[in-house]
């Protein structure tokens, strides 16, 4: 955040650091202007989780938000009811944290006056987001939330651009057939007790047997669990030729390493969420020990789109993200997504040319636009949905990872970079 002061210090978005905003019963970390919406300003708010158990989801969230931004404001801003008005954000860090998430909404709609949100990572942020603006009757973007995940409430002011349950399974089943999975094998599923993972073992299994495959149900697990003996037990007893579930990475680190060390490994391990960045699959276990395993892929420098907003490539903007992110060796989808929501945003401003909240939502139902990560096309419950590719991560030698493209059926022009490679014996 700091770098990004420092490197963007002289551009039209002013954005300084304060310590909270106090109110309604939490504390909420907090980038901003010194002011409030002016007459050539609108004012956006941004909830994301900058510190806690989701924090690697909000690497870049500021850089990247505020870089697009810039490129609107720098071009003169956007015409809403007749003057050009230039877009200030107002960052809110959710801390991984449902409850926080609505506060710090609540806070910056009930405080800070914010006219528009937007918000994205997991449906931990994105959902109490959306409820906060509901309530308050104010327009929400969002991205990057499963479609089902945030998709549970009827939405009038709320607008989300995700990937759905399908599309995320079909990258899975990609997988499954190139690790070689046998007609009818088994699909083992994991699942939490929470509502999450109730909802996923239903899903799932049903997208697992529609495929032609046996799903199999090794038993729930509790989140923070430290013991999965007996559900590893029950897919070696099932032989269960793949595995597939949606893990917080602290949950999927602590069973894989566990499924490592017990001489039982399936022919492909799909795990949703939990192995999305490199930190992810790090903490999976030291000396690369989760090499080879597959993931779906939201976005990557190499997709075959553009930006609305400046016409850059995916692989200008995933450079431009190196750039504000120097520590990383590599642009995750986190990049695009973020970028994206400020296409979404940018888009409906400019057609509905109002603040007015029924010519804002009238301008999110017409939309049908080509971001940097894809179309943009609302349908009627209020999401669009977005294609996958399967990745699958790969320890090099020189300790590196890299995540290999290894089959793009939702994105056909897009190019694979790697075949599937087996686990290690």
């Amino acid at each position: 955040m700091k770098k990004r002061l420092a490197q963007l210090a002289a551009v039209a978005v002013c954005v300084v650091m304060v310590g909270s905003l106090a109110a309604c019963g939490g504390n909420t970390s907090s980038n901003s202007s010194s002011g409030d919406s002016s007459d050539d300003t609108i004012t956006v708010g941004v909830v994301y989780p900058a510190t806690g158990a989701l924090a690697a989801f909000g690497d870049g969230t500021e850089e990247m938000y505020g870089y697009a931004v810039d490129q609107i404001n720098e071009a003169g801003g956007v015409e809403v009811d007749g003057s050009m008005k230039k877009i200030e954000l107002v960052f809110a860090d959710s801390q991984s944290d449902a409850t926080k998430a609505s506060e710090a909404a609540n806070n910056l709609i009930l405080r800070r006056g914010v006219e528009i949100m937007l918000t994205a990572k997991t449906a931990t942020t994105t959902v109490p987001v959306a409820a906060a603006c509901e309530r308050a009757g104010i327009l929400c973007l969002s991205v990057d939330t499963p479609d089902e995940a945030w998709a549970i409430s009827d939405y009038k002011t709320s607008y989300h651009a995700g990937f759905n349950t399908e599309n995320e399974l079909s990258a899975f089943a990609d997988a499954w057939e190139m690790a070689g999975v046998s007609e009818g094998g088994s699909i083992g599923v994991m699942h939490a007790t929470d509502t999450e993972g109730q909802t996923m073992i239903g899903a799932i299994s049903a997208f697992a047997e529609g495929r032609g495959y046996t799903a199999y149900d090794p038993g729930a697990y509790t989140s923070g669990a430290t013991d999965y003996t007996s559900i590893i037990n029950n897919l070696k007893r099932e032989n269960c030729e793949a595995i597939a579930g949606v893990m917080l990475t602290s949950d999927f680190g602590t069973f894989f390493a566990q499924l490592k060390s017990s001489g039982y490994m399936p022919k492909a391990v799909t795990i949703a969420k939990a192995t999305l960045f490199v930190a992810d699959v790090d903490s999976a276990g030291a000396d690369g020990l989760a090499s080879g395993l597959c993931s779906e892929v939201w976005w990557t420098p190499n997709h075959p789109f553009t930006s609305s907003i400046s016409g850059q490539t995916c692989q200008e903007i995933g450079d431009v993200w190196m750039e504000l992110m120097p520590e990383y060796d590599y642009a995750p989808a986190t990049a695009g997504y973020d970028y994206a929501n400020v296409e979404i945003l940018y888009n409906v401003l400019k057609n509905a040319g109002s603040l007015d909240i029924d010519a804002l939502t009238a301008a999110c139902d017409e939309l049908d636009i080509d971001t940097v990560i894809g179309n943009i096309n609302f349908n009627d419950q209020h999401y669009s949905v977005q294609p996958l590719v399967t990745g699958q991560w790969i320890y090099n030698d020189d300790g590196t990872w890299t995540q290999n493209i290894i089959a793009t059926t939702q994105i056909p022009e897009l190019e694979t970079t790697g075949e599937f490679i087996p686990f290690e014996e």
